[in-house]
């Protein structure tokens, strides 16, 4: 159900080559594992280069600028870890634990012990090398730009949100850009407050998040997960399995990304169909509190319009002469979430008037909320002065929404003032 808008062929050219590239819109590609079965703590990957969108004749890159979420990271506390092995000492203390369950305290003690020494919600080493490659892809795809920038004196911003993990992502996204244009003046950074965003759930939001958690096929799954680990006994008197398997689940989507930090997956406690059906349950859950939400409400989304707001400051200063030529907000996914819902983006545009199902819905946190998950807006100009703004999602092109008129030259280039109209 991914979107899959591509630029045609002949006005496609990638970071490295005058040569089109077909990815598919949850791309940049995955790091090693399942995509979709890690839910949005999905890690972003590091692919040699991505597609960028040819501009119409006449026209040249004067600004870019993007959100984008932190990379992947340690847990941010220990509270799934604990009930986790609250529930293990249960089993072990009456005697209920597999052969394979023996093993469970110990593989969670050795990931904590990982944790600890990255600090909790801290980047991994997967993390920043996700940041490192965008900054290397972005200053690859732009370098001519970026370069005569740099020549002039021009500057680059960097917005981070007061969280640490955001500010290490902002540092391995300027290492990236670095790699490719030493010269590169990058501005003292800033801490955007509007970059922290509450969640927005409603009563109906709520009610639908567990009726979802409710489904016997999410039940199934906690099931499955559980029995790796103990025997059938314990499980029925467990008073909450469905939050104890997503507990387990989240071990194992955190520990996608903490690859190059230790060895423990959780994989042999989590086979790969339970792992969707949980993923699908903890999207339900994501799409109520920062997705696109229950059908006629915005209150999963609307705090995202500063954001939004910032986009356009940021873009009419430039037009104005401003020496700011980029400017990069680090985020989280509690921003670039609603940020996609706000603006209708690929896979964000439609809400929910039934419970969220992945079979109802186009909506997966895996591409909307995955880690260092970007949204990157290109605005070119032309002697006369008129601007055109190009999108990509995930580094990979994509028109804006149906409400958004293109420019007659472009299907994927829209004048400003057209983008001031339909996103406002």
């Amino acid at each position: 159900m991914r979107s899959r808008l591509t630029a045609p062929a002949s006005v496609l050219v990638t970071a490295t080559a005058l040569v089109a590239v077909t990815l598919p819109l949850s791309s940049a590609r995955a790091a090693d594992g399942p995509t979709g079965a890690y839910a949005n703590q999905q890690p972003y990957g590091d692919p040699a280069s991505t597609q960028v969108v040819a501009p119409p004749a006449g026209f040249d890159l004067f600004f870019v600028e993007n959100v984008g979420r932190h990379g992947a990271r340690s847990l941010t506390s220990s509270g799934a870890e604990k009930r986790a092995l609250a529930v293990w000492k249960g089993a072990a203390r009456r005697g209920d634990l597999t052969t394979r369950g023996r093993t469970l305290d110990d593989r969670i003690r050795t990931f904590q012990r990982a944790e600890k020494k990255l600090g909790y919600g801290n980047l991994s080493s997967v993390g920043k090398q996700e940041w490192r490659g965008i900054g290397r892809r972005t200053a690859t795809s732009y370098a001519g730009f970026l370069s005569a920038s740099a020549a002039r004196g021009e500057k680059v911003a960097m917005q981070t949100s007061p969280v640490y993990r955001t500010k290490q992502s902002a540092v391995s996204l300027r290492q990236g850009l670095e790699s490719v244009v030493p010269g590169l003046r990058t501005s003292a950074r800033t801490v955007n407050r509007d970059l922290l965003i509450e969640e927005g759930s409603t009563s109906k939001g709520r009610a639908a998040i567990a009726k979802a958690q409710r489904r016997s096929s999410v039940k199934a799954a906690a099931r499955q997960v559980l029995l790796r680990a103990y025997r059938p006994s314990y499980v029925k008197r467990l008073a909450d399995p469905v939050g104890a398997a997503l507990d387990l689940h989240l071990l194992y989507s955190t520990a996608a990304g903490m690859a190059g930090d230790t060895r423990v997956t959780f994989a042999e406690f989590v086979p790969l169909s339970a792992a969707r059906r949980l993923a699908e349950a903890t999207d339900a859950r994501t799409f109520y509190r920062f997705g696109p939400g229950v059908s006629g409400q915005s209150t999963t989304y609307r705090q995202a319009r500063p954001v939004l707001d910032d986009f356009f400051a940021a873009l009419d200063r430039r037009v104005a002469g401003g020496d700011t030529a980029a400017v990069f907000r680090l985020a989280h996914g509690e921003v670039t979430m609603p940020f996609a819902a706000l603006i209708k983006a690929p896979g964000s545009q439609q809400q929910a008037s039934r419970a969220f199902s992945y079979g109802s819905n186009p909506w997966r946190g895996s591409v909307a909320g995955r880690l260092a998950g970007n949204i990157e807006w290109a605005a070119y100009r032309n002697a006369g002065g008129e601007v055109l703004v190009t999108m990509r999602v995930n580094e990979q092109p994509v028109q804006f929404n149906a409400s958004c008129t293109p420019s007659a030259s472009s299907p994927y280039f829209y004048r400003l003032d057209q983008l001031r109209t339909c996103l406002t």
